[in-house]
Order: structure tokens, then sequence, then C-alpha cells
């Protein structure tokens, strides 16, 4: 018996110390587990308060031209060095870290491609810079060098002003028509630079110069800011975070049932284990708390008290018909960059304060910090008793009554909202509805609509610029010739060369309003006219009983390098020329009538004739016409095509009529559709006729017409 209970006493110890063996073991793996969890932890806040710190560096250096890249370097350089961290050696023998490293792995490709955007950013933010320096200096010295009692000079004075306010509030446009505007105050500069000389005519000639320089730079600037803000990185670091923490969660649980199980077998054979029982259960919850501060810490913004974005991700998904609030405080850079951070944070702290005040109790809404001056409110569509607009009206009037009072400063915001219920692109329609109510002059809150969505109106630009690229490269752009009809000679006489792009089945034929526009845009409608000028030159040549028209527009003439192609081509067909009749538009930008006239006297040295077309649609000016060295006037469809029908429009063209003929001008009449439209015409007095009844745009040569045809 004795040597039972010391058998069973020496086992006992023997079971015991294996048991203490098994706990400490298994203690020093929770140690190491949690030891490395903090230390990828640590490292994943220190890049994301990198990445922060970076975007503030690149808004500033956006936005203050003295600003110097060392910092964004210095940061680039913390982030190359941190992303390596996010998966110490001890992870690569996990196997179940499989997907965690590939999204380790995947974020840095994408930091990769941020890194190029920022180092893209930078070589177009310098030369931005200095032309904004260059922009101010000059607009000084011009409030320096003009005469403020000038009714002239201050119109020049008024012109600077416009562009720099123009340019100053440039930073949330998105509407193309803010570079339109520039380009207008730019004209108008021109325009009125013809009337001075010396340091005046000098200052506004520089001044110029560098806003040409500023206008293309400025829009590829803000288009690469707003590439970087949203950059794939963030979602990527959001991901990486989630698959950490899921498995993070499923190995805690592992390490848990294995601790739990033999603690339990111990347990139950000897009495001794209910000490490690207890101390397991003990380091159970200790771990458990540890695991939900950290996901607090994901979940909580740290600065508000307001759930995170990463929240956000989360809880949309668990909302049957999700609504959701964008707040933006407009220009909170400023707060930031007067009274500093530390006032920032409180303020931003305030703000969230009041947002949920302003909420009603009965939403149940959800209060987010988004991002770093947004906040969001997501809520249930079915708890909302009234009108979403009459919502965000009420929203924003409390806010804009609000004065947010931090350390005895009063801090007045303004606020901009954008709200969606669109579940499938929540936060990116109401994001779009934030940026047209941040442009829009009329509100500062807007309710996503579908029209709002310009994806698939850029889609289809694009994949037009794409076939306009093509054509341009493979020579599809062909030209098609209309026929026009001598009412003297009765015959087919010219044909005017129309813009058409074959496609590569060789069927496919692009009418121009189809890729005109685009082509204007991207500056590729001087290659498709040098193309057309080029295949219409080939043709008259191997058809010289006939002229042919070309058209230009005025931003043709205007450039210097196109104009310079045009001559090139004038001279290699130098034989032809005279055969070739180019149609000016007369439009708002056609104001340079030097410029123009210039032109003129240039091609007219190869013999070449000048029309004006579409006389008479609006931008018509007699008495700068008079001033070119022009031989045709084209009067617009528009008034031809109802002729026959209307006695104002009659009047109208009579009037040009008797003003051409007077000035030695032949006329053309487009449009000629009917018969009944040809013959009133044609009695009117017009020398050319030219439309689809005498014969529609084709690719061969038609020079056989009936005028006692009847209208189709």
């Amino acid at each position: 018996m004795k040597r039972l209970i010391t058998k069973i006493s020496i086992l006992i110890i023997l079971l015991g110390g294996i048991g203490i063996e098994i706990f400490r073991e298994n203690n020093t793996d929770f140690e190491i587990f949690f030891k490395n969890t903090f230390e990828i932890q640590h490292n994943i806040r220190i890049l994301q308060t990198d990445l922060s710190t970076l975007e503030g560096e690149i808004l500033q250096n956006a936005f203050f031209p003295h600003y110097n890249y060392d910092t964004i370097n210095k940061y680039l350089r913390e982030i190359e060095t941190n992303i390596p961290k996010l998966y110490p050696k001890y992870i690569l023998n996990l196997t179940i870290y499989t997907p965690y490293i590939k999204a380790t792995k995947e974020l840095k490709k994408s930091f990769d491609g941020y890194q190029k955007d920022i180092q893209r950013f930078m070589t177009l933010n310098a030369p931005l810079k200095n032309t904004l320096i260059y922009l101010s200096r000059l607009q000084q010295q011009a409030s320096e060098i003009f005469d403020k009692k000038s009714a002239k000079d201050r119109k020049v004075l008024q012109l600077f002003y416009n562009i720099s306010n123009l340019i100053a509030i440039t930073e949330n446009i998105q509407d193309t028509k803010i570079f339109s505007t520039l380009k207008q105050n730019e004209i108008l500069l021109k325009k009125l630079m013809s009337g001075y000389s010396g340091k005046k005519r000098e200052l506004i000639e520089i001044y110029r110069e560098h806003l040409d320089i500023f206008l293309p730079y400025f829009s590829r600037h803000i288009h690469i800011i707003r590439k970087i803000l949203s950059h794939k990185i963030y979602k990527d670091i959001s991901h990486t975070i989630k698959i950490f923490q899921e498995y993070n969660n499923h190995q805690l649980y592992q390490m848990n049932k294995r601790v739990q199980i033999s603690l339990i077998a111990y347990f139950i054979i000897f009495a001794i284990f209910i000490f490690f029982i207890i101390k397991s259960q003990q380091q159970n919850l200790y771990l458990s708390r540890l695991k939900d501060k950290l996901e607090e810490a994901l979940m909580k913004d740290t600065i508000t008290g307001l759930k995170s974005r990463y929240a956000y991700e989360i809880d949309k998904y668990n909302i049957k018909n999700p609504n959701l609030i964008i707040i933006n405080v407009n220009r909170f850079k400023y707060v930031n960059e007067y009274y500093g951070t530390k006032i920032g944070d409180k303020t931003l702290k305030k703000i969230g304060k009041y947002i949920k005040e302003y909420i009603p109790y009965e939403l149940d809404a959800k209060i987010y910090r988004i991002g770093g001056d947004e906040f969001g409110i997501l809520f249930e569509e079915e708890n909302l008793t009234f009108p979403i607009r009459k919502f965000l009206q009420n929203i924003y009037n409390k806010l804009d009554h609000t004065t947010i009072e931090v350390e005895g400063l009063d801090i007045e915001l303004d606020y901009t909202l954008g709200a969606s219920r669109d579940r499938k692109w929540l936060l990116e329609t109401a994001d779009m509805a934030l940026k047209i109510a941040k442009v829009s002059p009329r509100t500062h809150y807007l309710l996503y609509e579908p029209k709002f969505d310009r994806r698939k109106e850029i889609e289809n630009n694009l994949k037009t610029l794409h076939r306009i690229r093509k054509a341009i490269e493979t020579k599809g752009v062909v030209p098609y010739f209309q026929p026009i009809y001598d009412t003297k000679l009765e015959r087919i006489v010219k044909f005017e060369a129309l813009a058409r792009i074959e496609l590569d089945d060789g069927k496919t034929i692009l009418q121009p309003y189809s890729f005109i526009h685009t082509a204007i845009e991207a500056k590729l409608n001087g290659a498709i006219t040098l193309q057309i000028l080029r295949k219409t030159l080939e043709t008259a040549k191997a058809n010289p009983a006939y002229e042919f028209s070309v058209n230009l527009t005025a931003e043709t003439i205007l450039s210097s390098d196109e104009t310079k192609e045009i001559i090139k081509l004038l001279e290699e067909f130098k034989s032809t020329t005279k055969q070739i009749l180019f149609e000016i538009l007369e439009t708002e930008e056609f104001e340079n009538y030097k410029e123009v006239s210039n032109f003129i006297s240039l091609i007219k040295k190869y013999d070449c004739k000048i029309a004006i077309d579409d006389f008479g649609s609006g931008y018509s000016n007699f008495e700068r016409i008079l001033e070119l060295d022009i031989d045709f006037i084209k009067i617009d469809g528009s008034l031809i095509k109802k002729i026959d029908s209307d006695k104002n429009i009659e009047l109208v063209v009579q009037t040009i009529l008797k003003f051409s003929h007077h000035a030695n001008f032949k006329t053309v009449a487009e449009f000629v559709h009917s018969k009944e439209v040809f013959d009133k015409v044609s009695s009117m007095g017009f020398d050319l006729l030219q439309g689809y009844y005498i014969g529609e745009p084709a690719k061969k040569l038609k020079t056989e017409f009936s005028h006692t045809k009847e209208t189709d």
C-alpha cells in the first residue's frame, strides 16, 4: 500500500510536473503570439499615421508655393521600410497566414504604384508652383504699372483679378467649365494687349505665357492629387487589417482550445491542475480583453471617439436599406494650418458631438469619421419619417448656425453635404453628390441621382478617344466629298471635304457628331484636319477640273505648329493649291482678326481661296469681315433650310446677299435639302448651292446633278 501510495505520489508529481511544463509552454506561446501581434499592430498604426501625414504634406505642397519635398520623400522612405515589418519572419513559417502574407504583398504592390503617382505629382507640382508664383508677382507688378484711374487699364487689372480668383477656387472643381472660363479671360487679355506697348504689353505677354503653362499643368495636377487621395493603398490597408484580425482570431481560438483541453484533462485526473485551470482562465480573460482592445482600436476613431471608416465598411452590410450622408467641413485644413493640429483635433471632436446631438434619437443612426474632415451618418431608410432632402436641410441649417468654441476661440465653419440611397455604391455615390454640391452655386447639400454618374459617359469618351487616336495612327481619317452646284454654269464645280473615321472592319463609318467634340477636347482636331487636307490635295491633283474646300477651326489657324504643317502640305502640292478653298468658321474664339488676316495672307500666296463658313449663325461681324481678304461667304444652313416658308429669314438672307455682292464676295447657300429651297435660293441670286438635294457626302466624287428632279 505504501509502495502504491509512493508510486501514485511519484506519478502525481511526474504528471503534475508534465502538466506544469505544458502550461508553461502554452503560456510562452501566448506571450510570443501577443508580442508579435502587438508588434504588427504597432507597425500598421505607424504605416497609417505615415500615410495620413504624407497625405497632408502632399496637400500642403499642392497649395503652398514655397513648400519643399524633403518631408514627402522622408515619409515615402519610412513607409517603404515599414511595409516589410508587417510580415516578420515567424509568420512566414505559418501556413495559416498565407492570405495575410498575400494581402501585405498586394499592399506593397499598391505602395509602388502610389509612390510613382507621388513622383508624378512632384514632377507636375514644381513647374506649377513656379507659374503660380510668377502669376502672383506679375499681378502685383500690374497693380503698380497700370493706372487704376484709366478705364482701359482697369479692364486689364480686373482680368488679372478674375483669373487669380478662378485659379484660387479650382481646388475642388471637377467641371471643365472653369478652364474654359480661364481661357476666355486669357483671350480677352490677349485682345486688350493689342492696345498696349512697352512695359505694359510686355507684362501682359509674360502673364499670358505663364497662364498657358498653368492651364494644362493644373488640370493634370488636380487629376493626380485626386488619384493619390483615393488610391487603392487605403483600401488595401483596411483589407490587410481585416485579414490579420481574422486569422489572429482563428489562431487565438486554436491556442485557447488546445490549452483548455489540456487543462481540463489534467483537472479531471488531478486536483492539482485546478490551480493551472484557474490561471489559464485568468489568462484567457486577459487575452480576451486585449483582443477587444485591438478590435476597438480598429473600430473607433481615436480623435473624435466616433466609429471609424473600417467600422462603416462592416456596419453597412447589416442594414437592409442603408442611407448615407457625408458631411464635409469645407477648407478645414485652414484650421489646422492657422491654429495647429491640437485645436484642429478638438474642433473635429466638437463637430462630431454636435452631429450626434442633431440626429433624432428614433433614427438609430450610426456616426462615423470617414476621412480627415468628413463625417458619415448611416441609418435605415425606414427609420426616417420625413423626406431625406428635408433631413439634409435640417442638418445643414443646424451646423451652419453653430459656432465651434475651442480654448476660448470661436471658429466659424462651412459645410457641404452629400447623400445617397444606392446600396451597391453607397459611399461612392454619396461622394459624387457631395462633390457636385461643392461646386454648385445654389446649394450646400445634395441627394445623389443617377444623372450625376458620369462613369458611362467617361467610358464612352475614352473609347471614342481610342478610336480617334487609332484612326490618326492608321490613316483611317478620310474625306467624304459633298458636291457644290454653280447656279450660272448649272453644273457641279466644287466639293467640300468632310471628315469621317473608318473603323478596322472597313464598313463602320463614324460621323463627325460622334467624335469631333472629343477630338477638340483632346486637341486632336488639328491632326484630323491635316490628314483630310493631304487626302483632299491628292484627290484634287487627280481631278484638276474641280475645286475642293477644307474646313479650318480658329484653334488650327492660331496654332503656329499646325499652320506650319499646312504650309508644308501646300508646298508639297504647289501645283494643286489653286484648287483649294479653306472654309473658316467664325465663332466666339474668332476674335484675333490680325492673326487670322496674317494666316489668310500666307495661304493666298499659294493661290488658295478663303470662305467664311456658317455666316449669319450668331457671331457674324460685317465690319470685321471686310478687313479680311476672303472670296466666299457661306450662309448658315439654319437660315437656308426654312427660307422657302419664313419671310423674316428671307429678309435676313437678302441683307447678307446685298452686303456680299457689294463687297464682291461670292455666296454659297448651305442645307439645300429640297426642290422648293433650291428654286428659292436660285432665284435670289446665290452663286453656289450645297445640300442633300444636290448630293450627299460620299467617298467618290458625284459630278452629275439635274435640278429638275423631285424632292426625296
